[in-house]
């Protein structure tokens, strides 16, 4: 079989600092509200280590099980700049996916722009640009919801 290379490449404005962007990136508590793209899968970090050098293993799935797994190794993390990651992406017999992302952060009178490129080699053909493509998108769309829910409840200046 093939091995499949395809690129994603995200760009989204956020209405909030990038303080709370990459808040909402960092914290794992708040990540697990946006990351899994699914309402009807569960998401939990195994181990969670986001800052350079560190090993962060993620585990997702229907309901209680959790047949999907994520290994990624950040070799850089440079706060509220910028997030290099490697992920392996498995079931509990295969690689699916291995991908290489940047996530870049960039403020601007308030509002946050995010850079998001990831280049994925898709292994076995199960997963594909398409399925990838939404799932990102999703969880992106889940990201803004978090952003703007914690928007709203920090204190705002009385001016």
């Amino acid at each position: 079989m093939t091995v499949a290379h395809e690129k994603i490449e995200i760009e989204r404005a956020f209405d909030a600092p990038v303080a709370l962007v990459w808040r909402a990136w960092t914290d794992p508590a708040l990540r697990e509200r946006w990351q899994n793209p699914s309402s009807t899968w569960t998401m939990m970090f195994e181990n969670y280590d986001l800052r350079s050098g560190g090993t962060e293993v993620c585990h997702c799935g229907p309901g209680d099980e959790m047949t999907v797994h994520f290994t990624s190794h950040y070799p850089e993390v440079v706060p509220e700049k910028r997030i290099v990651f490697t992920t392996i992406t498995a079931d509990d017999q295969h690689v699916a996916s291995v991908a290489a992302t940047s996530v870049e952060f960039e403020e601007d009178g308030g509002t946050t722009i995010m850079h998001f490129v990831e280049s994925i080699a898709f292994i076995d053909g199960r997963e594909t640009l398409a399925d990838r493509t939404m799932g990102t998108e999703a969880s992106i769309d889940k990201l803004a919801e978090v952003i703007e829910a914690e928007t709203a409840r920090e204190p705002h200046d009385a001016g």
